[in-house]
């Protein structure tokens, strides 16, 4: 195990779970979906590029060590920890970026002795690397330039009435009480409440992405907004 070194998952540390890794996983990249195709008369194959990427799976290898009559809890915490529901996964030595987990297995558990048990975490993710920075809040009048690639941001608007949200020249209109959140990774508006208002949004979500340099961003005068630009790289 490396001292100090650890994960983080679900806002929660390895460490506090009496766990630790047993060394620094290899973190695959992404693979482009591609369709080939054969033609008769023709040699290779034609490529169709489906612009998308598939998840990635990082595993992580664990160890823990434990009186012989707390094994099974400490394992039991463990277990409870990693596979019950999902999160962000961050690593120790690159605290500026996480990975959104999909799901959770836990594989190769193993009790090596009365002691000491080990296993392998596999976390399915999204395929992007995404950065702690682009969790913060900005305002629209900020610079918002993306360095990485085209970002699902969530806007976050105050006000009563009708409105609309104006991203790069393209519009999505509202119809906003007190408040509206609109995700454009889920595709879906809400209240703070978490009270569904799709029906209250005309537009396409697509049209809202945050693109790669310059973003110009705007709202109906009289409404607050705050954007939560997701910035996210390969």
């Amino acid at each position: 195990m490396f001292a100090g070194y650890e994960i983080n998952y679900k806002n929660e540390g390895s460490r506090q779970h009496g766990i630790l890794p047993v060394r620094r996983p290899s973190i695959p990249a992404p693979e482009r979906r591609v369709t080939e195709t054969e033609i008769e008369g023709r040699d290779g194959v034609m490529i169709e590029d489906g612009e998308t990427w598939g998840p990635i799976v990082i595993p992580v290898e664990f160890n823990f060590m434990a009186p012989p009559e707390r094994w099974g809890e400490v394992y039991r915490d463990a277990k409870k920890w990693l596979l019950k529901d999902t999160g962000n996964l961050q690593f120790s030595d690159d605290p500026h970026y996480f990975y959104k987990v999909l799901s959770c297995q836990i594989t190769d558990s193993e009790r090596t002795s009365r002691k000491i048990g080990k296993f392998t975490a596999e976390f399915t993710c999204d395929p992007y690397t995404y950065m702690v920075s682009g969790l913060q809040e900005m305002d629209p009048d900020e610079e918002i330039f993306n360095y990485g690639e085209i970002s699902h941001p969530v806007y976050k608007i105050t006000g009563n009435g009708s409105c609309t949200l104006t991203v790069n020249g393209k519009t999505m209109k509202a119809t906003v009480g007190q408040n509206l959140t609109i995700d454009t990774d889920l595709m879906i508006a809400y209240r703070e409440d978490g009270e569904l208002k799709n029906a209250t949004v005309t537009g396409n979500y697509e049209d809202l992405y945050l693109q790669e340099g310059d973003n110009e961003v705007s709202i109906t005068a009289g409404f607050g907004l705050k954007i939560v630009p997701n910035w996210r790289c390969i």
